[in-house]
């Protein structure tokens, strides 16, 4: 592979590549929202926990056993989110790596380049899926009692 570096061209690559840069932005604030979320699940697992072993709770009854269910359910589409969405970040990250490296080669990159950029969009798609089906599982496990 031979390299070839034009000035104006540096400047080209970068401003290019600053484009994948925001999108990692977005994927940064989606993580930190399902995170927040996947915290929120352990805490209320962690607070059956703790009654049942102080034994508060001695016995699981019917509604506990559900809510726990749905705890576990909740937490593998969270995992599920948070893994799809940092893979999208890994893919993106590379994708500005050869993006750089597309313009400084001669041999071009731009079909892997395009196959990473699906990549990175199935894969945040497929997060975002994710975190529907969490989000939608706790809409539908929420008790709101009637005045």
């Amino acid at each position: 592979m031979e390299i070839h570096i034009d000035n104006n061209l540096v400047s080209q690559l970068i401003q290019l590549s600053l484009v994948p840069v925001f999108l990692l932005v977005g994927i940064g604030q989606m993580l930190n929202v399902m995170t927040g979320r996947l915290a929120r699940i352990i805490d209320r697992a962690r607070w059956y926990e703790e009654c049942h072993s102080q034994g508060i709770i001695e016995q699981f009854n019917e509604a506990h056993i559900a809510e726990l269910d749905a705890l576990r359910r909740r937490m593998r589409f969270s995992n599920f989110a948070i893994n799809f969405v940092t893979a999208a970040a890994i893919i993106v990250c590379l994708t500005v790596i050869l993006l750089l490296f597309n313009g400084i080669l001669i041999t071009p990159l731009d079909n892997i380049i395009l196959g990473l950029f699906i990549l990175g969009m199935l894969a945040i798609t497929g997060g975002m899926l994710s975190f529907f089906m969490e989000v939608s599982i706790a809409s539908r496990t929420l008790k709101i009692p009637n005045p």
